[in-house]
């Protein structure tokens, strides 16, 4: 009899662990700040932000992101707009480094170190560095290894 409270004993504990356990990694998933949407598109939980998980892909002058950003369809969406500075800052992570080799989220892809920000100076615009964290403001006109990344509101 007492083999058998003790076996139950055992199992009653294993069973506690695994449910802890489970817990603990429901929780660190739910804790995720960027998440994979599945179609092309990451949103930021922290900013209810929907970013689009990869940049244009090639040197572009400021209007045509701009134009670029305001036609992208990624995800069924139709409301993509230019990021400002400060949306573009805050994807920017001193500790992580995504598959371009630049400070962001694994999950967004950029395929150069800056991008462009809707914020404009007369003939200059402004661009996030994500290799430094800076922002930078050069001529409207430069089609340099310059990337724009889409961004709409989902809050």
């Amino acid at each position: 009899m007492n083999q058998r409270i003790l076996s139950f004993k055992k199992i009653a504990k294993a069973i506690g662990l695994i449910v802890l356990i489970g817990i603990f990694a429901m929780t660190a998933v739910a804790l995720e700040r960027f998440l994979d949407n599945g179609d092309g598109t990451v949103t930021d939980t922290k900013t209810g932000l929907m970013w689009a998980a990869k940049d244009n892909g090639s040197p572009i002058n400021w209007s045509k992101a701009y134009s670029y950003c305001q036609s992208y369809g990624g995800g069924g969406h139709s409301d993509w707009r230019m990021p400002t500075l400060a949306e573009l800052a805050s994807l920017y992570d001193p500790e992580n480094i995504n598959r371009g080799g630049y400070h962001l989220n694994k999950r967004i892809n950029t395929s150069a170190q800056s991008c462009w920000a809707a914020e404009t100076r007369g003939f200059k615009a402004a661009r996030f560095n994500f290799t430094y964290g800076r922002e930078y403001w050069i001529r409207q006109s430069y089609s340099g290894p310059t990337r724009v990344l889409p961004v709409r509101n989902i809050k």
